[in-house]
């Protein structure tokens, strides 16, 4: 009679949890699954497009597409969209930038191709000073758990792209503004823009 008694205990607790796991992640699944991860548990919010190792405890978002600016230069992967959920915690919540990582395969020709273009003849060929300014839409994954990414830990989420979906030229104001900026300084410098 006893052990009965202990294995509806045990049965009862069991069902206890695991509703309690249930509603958790309703209403919270980010600090849910973080929380399990940063105890040792897998990173259950990884799709294996993404390298364990490279993602750690930032939880990702379901695959979206997302449609954005991207800057490249030195130490920076500046992919800016409007339609980036907001992160817990961020001071910013204006902030819509996120570090930009290609699919394993590669971001293709066309991708490689626009950001290579030089918007500024800069005297010889100093990859240091180089901007790649594009228009894109990708799918892919971007982090929804607060933390510091990028070079430096300085951009509020990163992007993990699963497919390229379209490549044009940045919008005509950002390269306008950017050209300004140039010409202000009037020297091949690499000052910022991001």
């Amino acid at each position: 009679m006893l052990n009965r008694w202990w294995l509806a205990s045990a049965l009862a607790a069991v069902v206890l949890v695991g509703t309690a796991m249930v509603l958790w992640y309703q209403i919270d699944r980010t600090t849910m699954l973080k929380s399990m991860c940063e105890v040792g548990l897998p990173n259950f919010s990884r799709p294996n497009e993404i390298d364990a190792d490279r993602l750690g405890c930032a939880i990702v978002g379901p695959k979206r597409t997302f449609s954005g600016v991207l800057v490249t230069g030195f130490e920076a992967s500046n992919f800016q969209s409007p339609d980036f959920p907001s992160v817990p915690g961020q001071q910013n919540s204006e902030d819509k930038r996120a570090w930009f990582n290609c699919p394993r395969t590669g971001c293709g020709n066309e991708f490689d191709a626009q950001l290579g273009h030089n918007y500024v003849d800069c005297p010889g060929d100093d990859s240091l000073l180089h901007r790649g300014l594009a228009s894109i839409e990708a799918e892919g994954w971007v982090t929804v758990s607060e933390g510091a990414f990028g070079h430096l830990g300085s951009y509020p989420r990163e992007f993990f792209a699963s497919r390229i979906v379209r490549v044009s030229p940045p919008p005509q104001r950002m390269v306008d503004e950017w050209m300004s900026v140039h010409e202000r300084y009037d020297e091949c410098d690499g000052v910022p823009f991001t």
